[in-house]
């Protein structure tokens, strides 16, 4: 099975972030504000999407950046590798 979830790590970029998924998802109306606000962007909040998937039976999941920084796909990897 296969888990997805939004990210940006840290506070860093987290105004572009939620105005990036709130624009690709304006579309949906009150479920695209739902989903902006599920992203996930504490060192926290990450582990624990992998935790959390892994303790239902997923055993892959994809981390989607919100924003455009390749660093933050490096970030990312120093948290769940």
């Amino acid at each position: 099975m296969l888990g997805l979830a939004y990210f940006s790590v840290g506070d860093r970029f987290e105004a572009e972030s939620d105005a990036n998924i709130r624009q690709y998802y304006a579309y949906a109306g009150d479920h695209g504000a739902s989903i902006a606000e599920g992203v996930v962007r504490s060192p926290e909040q990450i582990r624990a999407v992998v935790a959390d998937f892994a303790a239902v039976g997923m055993n892959e999941v994809t981390f989607t950046p919100t924003v455009a920084r390749l660093d933050e796909v490096d970030r990312l990897a120093d948290l769940v590798l």
